[in-house]
């Protein structure tokens, strides 16, 4: 038989109690639209990335030689990956300040937090992703490779992809182990297609981050840290 739990009969300092929740809500919300930015910015790198996915038109143009038809396209892109991917260093970059005011009082936050991120950041496509804002903030602009199938609708690898060239990638000399070996997995003139490993980072992040929004309700309503309490236990 499970114990029940007696609530603790102290009072509560409601001075210091509401101004730690009210200093706690203000980085909720920071981190709330972080995300939303971060979101937004995936979505319209995805959306971007869809276009000749699924128009033949589009695809069959931009794999011509027309520049000024298709300058748009790529300086679209160009904006969109750097948004993407600057944005989830920026919520990362909140979050760990978020924690950091919760380490205290809620640890168990903290730890569970630390584990669900380690899930994320041991992918390949989250090591990569996040070095990539480094190359293009400090190397250089996407060594794009696009590749065209006209095979059966639904078939394996059909229809528009844009790839980065992984040697091109690699001729920059700061990348971390795990993203060289990543980039290193790819045969010559080839390398990662930007969509799929996109859709998997982002997928990722956005499993942790409904996990993580839910934990402000929980906070607080059960967490009242020892040191609000007035008197002895």
């Amino acid at each position: 038989m499970t114990p029940s739990v007696v609530e603790d009969p102290r009072p509560i300092d409601g001075t210091l109690w509401g101004a730690w929740v009210r200093a706690g809500n203000d980085r909720w919300e920071v981190v709330r639209r972080s995300w939303s930015v971060f979101s937004r910015n995936t979505t319209e790198l995805i959306d971007l990335l869809n276009v000749p996915a699924t128009n033949i038109v589009v695809s069959l143009q931009l794999m011509g030689d027309d520049h000024d038809a298709t300058n748009a396209f790529w300086e679209q892109l160009d904006q969109r990956l750097h948004n993407q991917i600057a944005s989830a260093a920026t919520l990362v970059d909140h979050v760990r300040r978020l924690l950091n005011y919760y380490t205290a009082d809620v640890p168990a936050l903290v730890e569970e937090y630390k584990q669900r991120n380690a899930a994320v950041t041991d992918r390949d496509e989250t090591a990569y992703l996040r070095d990539l804002r480094n190359y293009l903030l400090h190397y250089g602009v996407p060594p794009v490779i696009q590749t065209l199938s006209l095979g059966s609708e639904g078939r394996a690898g059909a229809g528009h992809n844009i790839t980065l060239s992984a040697e091109r990638l690699l001729e920059w000399p700061r990348w971390s182990a795990r993203s060289r070996r990543y980039l290193g997995s790819f045969p010559e003139r080839d390398g990662p297609i930007l969509g799929p490993d996109v859709a998997t980072y982002a997928d990722a992040m956005r499993e942790m981050f409904v996990w993580l929004f839910d934990q402000r309700a929980v906070i607080h309503r059960e967490s009242i840290p020892d040191r609000f309490r007035i008197g002895q236990p």
